[in-house]
């Protein structure tokens, strides 16, 4: 029997059709392993077949209202058929999916566990986290790979997740976990690259993975092999990591194709990024942009307006910042906070507030003028920080420029169906 996985929509996203659904294709890879039938279904809703045995989600928290809306319309034409949920919110919130209806929730790795969720009588399975190379590549063939549209430079592009997780702890963040961070060994990076290069052809890949560069020496491998194969890419670091590396780290990226690189900064107040357990500087965000620019590397750097604390100093303090620094593109959002983020689960214990709203509409990302700001703090309300986020957005994002891509769309990771 066939097993259907599913892509919520992200109408979140300003092009939904950039990325494929790599947790999915990762779910879709662990099934087929174990000798089971899988389709994806990745197009609109409106025409997802109702007659299959069984039917996988992974969703995000702005995803999940879909999720749930093509359940209930499965179960009312087809009440037999088993209907799994997975992903980031399930695994913040199973409790939430099991009273919803969902026939099992997986809690998160969904490929060694995905034909227990579908076949067992478990109701929610909490996944063990295990070695990355211990699991199959996605599975690209279960889509039209070519029907995305992400480019680099021009050239057709794809994505690769090499990693899960993150070492640090930013309170904002809501992918602490006790198991930190877990990387695929430099091997096994190499032969996803190497797939992807050539059988699919690909000579432009983006890693949009928290820090692609946390562990030196597996960065310094796949340098190698993505020179070696005349491959250019993006992806995202961290500034202690590039001011630590120092400038023959910089000159290794840009010699072996990385054509520009997302840094996470936040604030341009060191009062934000104390109270967000950021473990950066502003000082050290100066000097890894110096570095950087230094070497003329395009640097798109992502801001979140609405943090604990921010008032109009703070927000003074990013302006000030952002036309020092001179950034070649931003991205900046409104604070959202997501069950499981130290925020979230403390509020108590920061300078902010929120109002409860429906989660499709708890966006991490949006487009021009579609943005809601649920959040305030005690010196701004939600609409002055709905106001900032226009304000940073029109005065220094950069719409126009060839080289935009993976940073722009990026989501949170969907690890399990």
């Amino acid at each position: 029997m066939t097993i259907c996985l599913v892509r919520c929509p992200s109408p979140f996203l300003i092009d939904e059709r950039a990325f494929p659904p790599l947790g999915l294709l990762a779910v879709g890879a662990g099934l087929k392993q174990d000798g089971h039938d899988v389709v994806v279904h990745d197009r609109e809703l409106e025409y997802l077949p109702t007659d299959y045995d069984y039917y996988g989600f992974g969703c995000t928290s702005p995803e999940y209202p879909s999720a749930l809306d093509c359940m209930h319309r499965i179960k009312e034409t087809n009440p037999h058929a088993k209907v799994v949920v997975g992903g980031p919110h399930p695994t913040l919130v199973p409790e939430q999916c099991q009273e919803d209806g969902f026939d099992c929730t997986v809690v998160g790795d969904g490929e060694l566990v995905a034909s227990r969720a579908f076949f067992g009588d478990d109701k929610v399975i909490y996944a063990e986290s295990r070695p990355l190379d211990e699991y199959p590549i996605p599975d690209r063939t279960l889509v039209d790979i070519k029907s995305y549209s992400f480019k680099l430079n021009g050239k057709p592009a794809t994505t690769v997740m090499s990693s899960r997780g993150c070492p640090w702890n930013c309170s904002f963040c809501c992918k602490n976990t006790d198991c930190g961070v877990r990387l695929n060994s430099a091997d096994r990076l190499i032969k996803e690259l190497d797939m992807l290069h050539c059988e699919f052809g690909y000579d432009a890949i983006g890693f949009p993975e928290d820090i692609f560069i946390v562990n030196k020496r597996r960065t310094s491998e796949a340098c190698k092999y993505l020179k070696q194969r005349g491959i250019i890419w993006r992806c995202l670091v961290r500034a202690d990591l590039i001011i630590k590396y120092g400038y023959e780290f910089i000159d290794m990226l840009v010699d072996s194709g990385c054509i520009g690189v997302g840094i996470g900064i936040e604030s341009g107040s060191d009062t934000i990024l104390r109270n967000v357990n950021k473990s950066e500087t502003v000082a050290q965000m100066r000097e890894a942009v110096r570095m950087l620019k230094n070497r003329k590397v395009f640097i798109k750097a992502f801001f979140i307006i609405g943090l604990p604390g921010e008032n109009e100093q703070t927000l003074a303090e990013t302006d000030r910042f952002l036309r020092e620094v001179q950034l070649d593109d931003i991205d900046v959002k409104i604070f959202q906070p997501y069950p499981g983020s130290p925020i979230y689960n403390n509020k108590e214990m920061y300078d902010i507030d929120w109002d409860t709203m429906p989660l499709e509409y708890t966006f991490y990302k949006g487009r021009p003028g579609e943005y809601y700001g649920n959040i305030r703090t005690s010196a701004l309300s939600s609409e002055r920080i709905v106001e900032a986020w226009k304000y940073f957005e029109e005065t220094y994002k950069d719409w126009s420029n060839a080289i935009e891509s993976i940073m722009v769309n990026e989501k949170e990771d969907e690890f399990c169906a």
